[in-house]
């Protein structure tokens, strides 16, 4: 692997990390400090590791380095400005910024953040760009992609949000307890999306990015542990992604190529897993009324306890897509729901209210869906067609891979 790439990873796995330390140390309102900081962290350990390969324990050379550039800025802001609010002692800081850095205290700074980002000020999907932004350490294009906006969109949001963020002066050492139950729905909103983004990838090489969903379930799990905080909402979002990491092994080939539903080895699904997110549903599943969560979770059980893809309870599925849509009546809910209509055996009412959807025209997943289920169909020209429409859309290389194989398939005659 590159140093390039390897670089890329430790960004993933530690800017969110790196930042929320930083942020629990200058306040909320240095947000825009704490990311130059720790962006110019990981300029410093490309350049280094490219001429000295890459050190024994590359976090905490990244922890290091990150605050020795945060005591340098604090050295600077005492120089330009010494009635400045970060204007301490840097001895004093060198101390607060190690203790900020301890395992502990990430895991409640990244809380911390959590919830402040999710403050009543911004609008939802502020929020959420907010801390995919920060805490997950997405790019704009990616969260772009994966809450259907433009990038420039995204950006503008951006900035009002850390303008708002200056201008009210927010503190992130607000005990995050006390503002959790009407926070809490746009946090677990947060989790999921940061969940999804591993579990399916929208750029890249990899179709699975684990690390995003092991963050998200990391910190779900942090929730579960906070008993004034934690619902049974939380409960089955978190069984919702153990159901899904416990078929991580079987999704791709050796290749990095999707592995379709019906074609997976049900042998590598991760039976403990299974049996946690059965655990965790069973107590989650006496909500009244259910989430989002609650639904989908019972959807993955069905799928991870049926002993084959014949076998699947497709009916129930349906009904339980039925529910959601109730109360989530998205495209992308629709198109599952009748995907799963047309494997119960309803196959060309399902293709008809497929290409009744309306809003992802241009999502390849959609036109791959339209693409199987027309060559099963045995509309191949159809097929053909929408297979190189998804194929120009996508835009993850196991998938653009995996789309070409079918392509190639159509036009063999197979």
């Amino acid at each position: 692997m590159s140093i390039t790439k390897e670089v890329d990873r430790f960004y993933r796995d530690n800017f969110g990390k790196l930042v929320t330390s930083l942020v629990s140390y200058f306040r909320l309102s240095n947000l825009q400090l704490a990311e130059d900081i720790v962006q110019e962290t990981f300029v410093a350990a490309l350049k280094n590791w490219s001429a000295k390969g890459i050190p024994t324990d590359p976090q905490a050379w990244l922890f290091k380095v990150c605050k020795n550039k945060a005591l340098n800025a604090l050295d600077r802001e005492r120089t330009k400005n010494k009635a400045s609010s970060v204007l301490v002692r840097l001895e004093d800081a060198n101390h607060q910024l190690d203790q900020s850095f301890l395992p502990s205290e990430i895991k409640d700074n990244q809380l911390r953040l959590l919830f402040a980002a999710c403050h009543p000020h911004f609008s939802a999907k502020a929020r959420i760009i907010l801390t995919l932004k920060i805490l997950a350490g997405f790019k704009v294009e990616e969260i772009a992609k994966g809450l259907v906006m433009q990038p420039g969109a995204v950006r503008k949001t951006l900035l009002r949000t850390k303008q708002t963020i200056t201008e009210l002066n927010m503190p992130l050492k607000v005990p995050f307890i006390l503002q959790s139950r009407e926070r809490l729905n746009s946090v677990h909103q947060v989790l999921y999306l940061t969940f999804n983004e591993g579990y399916r990838a929208s750029f890249g090489d990899q179709v699975i990015r684990e690390e995003l969903c092991l963050q998200g379930m990391q910190l779900v799990k942090a929730l579960l542990e906070e008993e004034n905080i934690m619902t049974q909402d939380t409960q089955a979002l978190f069984s919702l992604m153990l159901f899904n990491v416990s078929r991580f092994h079987a999704r791709l080939d050796d290749n990095g190529e999707p592995i379709e539903l019906e074609l997976q080895d049900r042998s590598l699904w991760d039976q403990d897993l299974i049996l946690q997110g059965i655990k965790y549903f069973n107590a989650a599943k006496s909500a009244s009324p259910w989430s989002n969560y609650h639904y989908e979770a019972a959807i993955a059980s069905l799928h991870c306890t049926a002993p084959s893809f014949k076998e699947t309870p497709w009916d129930s599925i349906v009904k339980l897509y039925d529910g959601l849509l109730q109360i989530n009546a998205s495209p992308f809910v629709c198109l599952n729901r009748n995907l799963a209509l047309f494997y119960s055996g309803c196959r060309h009412d399902a293709l008809r209210q497929v290409e009744s959807i309306r809003g992802l025209e241009n999502n390849y997943n959609y036109l791959a869906a339209l693409a199987k289920m027309n060559h099963s169909l045995g509309n191949r020209q159809v097929a053909l067609d929408h297979y190189l429409d998804a194929f120009n859309l996508a835009t993850v290389n196991g998938e653009k891979r995996f789309l070409a194989k079918k392509i190639q398939q159509l036009r063999d005659g197979k």
